[in-house]
């Protein structure tokens, strides 16, 4: 028991150095127009924690990589340690652990892939009715223009990436299975994790947070993460799903 305690806090230590680094260092970020939306692999990395060490070491995980980074990588722009960004890391290494749980209840492939393609279609008619209703953004005091071919290519990417995603999803559990066999993590209800709790915490407790603290409008944050919401789901779920596998040898 005791060795299995220190193997798991030794395990968090090192993915909390991780998340830090591919969180600060190794991600895409401060994208023109969208300074406040990243692209990494560090909620991967947090919800990875919650799943296969325990919601409590993902919790500290998530919380901890947001204060330390910024301790360790302070911002361009000279913002401080906010305690609200902090709730929501945290709460993003708490969720995955509860929601994967109740997920592995269902027993059929088909309704995994049914609340996924619910959810991404959702955010699908959303960014589809922004753009449409939508001809400029004002951002900072900017106005941003957008051009008949600009909502045309955001609205058909996101269709794009959401069938892309769902593909991806598949073709991610059979690469696993058939690569490792009986070892293989089922990928569907990480990837049902991974929607719920970046929809509950990165697309709407962020969003909320973000336009508090940056002041901008709710829906062109939301509009921007929804966006990139995603790209971020088919990779936590290769990232989650691979790491489990490697987790799994390990543990054996």
């Amino acid at each position: 028991m005791k060795n299995n305690v220190v193997r798991q806090i030794t395990l968090s230590a090192l993915i909390l150095a991780l998340t830090i680094i591919c969180t600060r260092l190794l991600s895409i970020q401060n994208v023109p127009i969208i300074p406040f939306v990243r692209i990494s692999i560090g909620p991967a990395l947090i919800i990875f924690t919650s799943i296969f060490i325990g919601p409590i070491y993902g919790l500290v995980v998530g919380a901890a990589s947001d204060i330390l980074g910024i301790v360790l990588f302070p911002n361009a722009l000279g913002y401080s340690i906010n305690p609200l960004f902090t709730v929501v890391y945290g709460l993003l290494g708490l969720l995955p652990y509860f929601v994967f749980k109740l997920a592995k209840m269902f027993k059929k492939n088909t309704i995994y892939f049914s609340i996924i393609t619910a959810i991404l279609g959702c955010l699908c008619v959303f960014v589809s009715i922004f753009m449409s209703l939508n001809s400029s953004i004002i951002l900072f005091g900017k106005t941003y223009e957008f051009l008949t071919w600009h909502k045309a290519l955001i609205i058909s990417l996101s269709w794009v990436l959401s069938i892309g995603t769902i593909i991806a999803i598949y073709f991610i559990n059979r690469h696993l299975e058939k690569k490792y066999g009986d070892d293989v993590i089922n990928s569907y209800p990480i990837a049902v994790a991974c929607v719920v709790t970046e929809l509950i915490v990165m697309l709407i407790l962020n969003t909320i947070v973000k336009v508090l603290f940056f002041g901008v409008d709710f829906l062109f944050v939301f509009f921007s993460q929804a966006v990139v919401f995603f790209i971020d789901i088919a990779l936590n779920t290769f990232v989650v799903s691979l790491l489990g596998v490697l987790f799994k040898k390990v543990v054996k």
